[in-house]
């Protein structure tokens, strides 16, 4: 087989995997280092499949003309497209034209003073414009209106639902029971109990508002663009959900 259509097949099987890879939030981060190692692994499978007499020879041409730029970009295109709109670079479509979802912002503030009040854990996550459907997939499905009693009920202790996160998606519970990966920073504070670093992973793995209330003290924080406020208060809280919350 000529070593450039071979180049061309590579090219072809990475990008793939790279839009298979946007299209689902994965439980750990794909860092660089392991995408490089992938896609050698798989220029070496097929080498020694297809070819194998060429050696480390044709793994090295496959490997310098594969586009490293595009995969890059398509590794980190939310990023790049959340810099852009922090720059002013990319006009946000439609954005003069959005409303506060209040309706599901005063159902959200009782909840969550109901829990506060009694000191119940809870992890409540708002999904926003990325896709949470991949932990969505592994939770309990309720697929239920948004209420603040049914959403209150479900983090009571003696309920089998209570462990994990409630995920909303458009002024539905989608699910419950869902758990997100745990962040790996290091300088958090050590009273920072699971909730609030499940918390803080979800944010940097997505656009989400995620809505913390610790069972220990009953402070209610909230995580979002990677970053955890912590111990807010009701105004806060909802000047978040003035922000964060809007009419799709």
């Amino acid at each position: 087989m000529d070593h450039y259509a071979l180049v061309a097949i590579v090219t072809y099987l990475y990008a793939v995997f790279l839009l298979t890879l946007r299209s689902k939030i994965s439980h750990k981060a794909i860092r660089p280092g392991k995408a490089m190692l992938i896609v050698f692994s798989v220029a070496l499978i097929i080498a020694l499949i297809l070819e194998p007499g060429t050696g480390m020879e044709l793994v090295a041409k496959i490997l310098v003309l594969v586009p490293l730029p595009y995969m890059l970009v398509m590794m980190y295109l939310n990023e790049i497209k959340a810099m852009n709109k922090r720059l002013g670079l990319v006009k946000v479509k439609g954005h003069r034209l959005t409303k506060t979802d209040n309706d599901l912002a005063d159902k959200l503030l009782e909840t969550v003073e109901f829990l506060q009040n009694r000191k119940i854990g809870a992890l409540i996550t708002i999904e926003r414009n990325i896709n949470l459907s991949a932990f969505i997939s592994k939770a309990m499905m309720i697929n239920a209106p948004v209420t603040s009693e049914l959403l209150a009920s479900i983090f009571i202790p003696t309920t089998p639902l209570h462990d994990g996160a409630v995920i909303i998606r458009d002024n539905a519970i989608l699910c419950a029971k869902a758990y997100f990966p745990s962040t790996e920073r290091t300088d958090l504070p050590l009273h920072f109990g699971t909730r609030h670093r499940a918390a803080i992973g979800i944010s940097e793995q997505s656009d989400s508002l995620t809505v913390v209330v610790s069972e220990e003290t009953g402070f209610v924080s909230v995580a979002i663009n990677r970053q955890l406020d912590y111990n807010v208060s009701k105004e806060t809280l909802n000047l978040y959900f003035e922000k964060y919350l809007k009419l799709k």
